[in-house]
């Protein structure tokens, strides 16, 4: 069974995720979304948020950061997410199956 965490800037995006996801994944799949209320909140607390992950991060749950663009460039912003992870000692995947 698979678990995704998914951290998000916003709750239209849970809303979307809340129909989604279901459609996507395996019924015995389980997810989670946390609102973190903002990019600029968002991109603050992920490096606390990513630490305590790795602390206890069971083998069969991933975490998925969904953010928005908005006028960034988006190859700087994908690589300052990478460097997030890295630094929490988390793999960063990319095009992988999630389940």
């Amino acid at each position: 069974m698979i678990h995704i965490e998914f951290l998000l800037e916003e709750p239209s995006t849970e809303a979307v995720l809340q129909i989604l996801i279901p459609k996507m994944m395996p019924e015995s799949a389980t997810f989670a979304c946390h609102v973190l209320g903002g990019k600029k909140t968002l991109l603050k607390e992920l490096p606390n948020r990513l630490q305590g992950y790795t602390s206890w991060l069971p083998s069969n749950w991933r975490i998925i950061v969904l953010v928005d663009r908005d006028e960034e460039d988006c190859k700087r912003l994908k690589a300052r997410l990478e460097k997030l992870c890295h630094t929490a000692g988390l793999i960063y995947l990319e095009n992988c199956r999630w389940y």
